[in-house]
């Protein structure tokens, strides 16, 4: 074997040697492949799926245990990802991750091949198709606001209560290095809608917390049950009011979310290499994304903190309070909105406009669908500069992959 043919493999060969060290007797498990590999023109991003049968533990039931390969770069010949310099101390391979699913198995069902529901490879691909659409990468403790999406992919009459995803780090297989670089491995667990928003007001690692303690949402390996009928604040009593007195106590550790967003500004060059100034800026929210933004006003801002809004198309928006210390901020009492090309825009809101924001926008927080949309609020700053926020529906964010 030559050396080229030899380092064509040593990225999927690592993912393979990790999963064996948790499943030794399942050497060859089911694997759901691309028919046509994306490197060969195929429409389906990940060239596998794997998926293991995993007993559980003594306090998670059993399920299939799905792993993908492909996010990362699994051949190391610029054929999928670009190889960079292997000097690089923090090089990442491809992604830097694969994901993860833990789907519960009813005790009825047997480890037949025909058995094993493949809805989840779906909704691995589909994810597959956003990230390498819009070069996002995820991280342990973001979360993914499904809607109706999950659900259908499930089954035809989206009967379950699990909508959202969490997003944390698999609690058996382990990031390894190979010299095209780091990979993780993160898992996705199913949620229903208030536990998303509890996650939303806290952060992830919190309600991951919680989950592990009962049996009933997944125990210590986070397995997700699709036909969940009780969320953890029904599981666990007094979750909700730990949780609420945590908050009150420490603000929010919810620091970034990825949603549907935008910003624009006139006169602004996607090709600025640096920061500047700005007196206005237009932002779009979906629904969801608005009430995490008023959230966010009382459980960070007020706090001294900064909190980031990721976009589907690869853009940012930084919202900073006065307080808030970190070395990449660059707005300041003068130049309040702070642009780098069309990716990122830094916006610092000083405590008469949070109250502003609040007092003008706090109804969206009791709106239950969007009938009621488009609203529109303009927020002014000093010496002629202002903030206008446009809520729409999440179909018209036309870049959504995940709709």
């Amino acid at each position: 074997m030559t050396e080229a043919s030899n380092r064509s493999y040593v990225g999927l060969d690592a993912i393979v040697q990790t999963c064996s060290k948790i499943y030794p007797d399942q050497l060859n498990p089911t694997q759901a492949a691309s028919v046509v590999k994306y490197w060969l023109g195929g429409s389906e991003c990940l060239d596998y799926i794997s998926i293991y049968h995993n007993q559980g533990n003594e306090t998670s039931p059993a399920h299939w245990h799905y792993v993908t390969f492909g996010f990362s770069d699994l051949h190391g010949d610029n054929r999928v990802h670009k190889v960079s310099s292997k000097d690089d101390p923090n090089l990442i391979s491809g992604y830097g991750f694969e994901l993860t699913f833990r789907l519960r198995k009813p005790a009825e069902i047997s480890n037949s091949v025909q058995d094993i529901p493949l809805w989840p490879c779906k909704l691995l691909q589909y994810l597959a198709k956003y990230v390498f659409k819009t070069g996002t990468q995820f991280h342990a403790g973001h979360h993914i606001p499904f809607g109706h999406v999950l659900p259908n992919l499930y089954s035809s009459n989206g009967d379950t209560r699990i909508h959202d995803l969490l997003i944390t780090n698999d609690r058996q297989l382990k990031s390894f290095r190979t010299n095209l670089g780091s990979v993780e491995f993160l898992q996705l667990v199913g949620c229903f809608e208030n536990e998303l928003e509890a996650a939303q007001e806290c952060n992830v690692a919190q309600i991951i917390d919680l989950f592990s303690t009962s049996r009933k949402t997944g125990g210590s390996l986070l397995v997700t049950d699709m036909t969940r009928q009780e969320s953890v604040f029904d599981i666990i009593p007094n979750a909700k009011q730990l949780t609420r007195e945590k908050i009150e106590k420490e603000g929010s550790q919810l620091g970034r979310v990825l949603a549907r967003c935008a910003w624009n500004a006139e006169s602004v060059s996607a090709n600025d290499t640096n920061f500047r100034p700005i007196s206005s800026i237009d932002l779009t929210f979906d629904l969801d994304a608005a009430k995490i933004f008023i959230k966010i006003l009382r459980t960070r801002l007020r706090r001294g903190k900064w909190f980031i809004f990721d976009s589907l198309n690869d853009q940012s928006i930084c919202f900073i309070s006065m307080d808030a210390n970190n070395q990449g901020i660059m707005v300041n009492s003068n130049q309040q909105i702070m642009v780098l090309g069309i990716r990122e825009a830094q916006i610092l809101l000083l405590p008469d406009q949070i109250d502003l924001c609040t007092d003008r926008m706090s109804h969206i927080t009791n709106l239950k669908d969007e009938h009621t949309l488009p609203l529109k609020y303009e927020i002014p700053f000093h010496k002629n500069t202002k903030m206008i926020i446009s809520i729409i529906s999440s179909k018209e964010f036309n870049n959504d992959t995940i709709e």
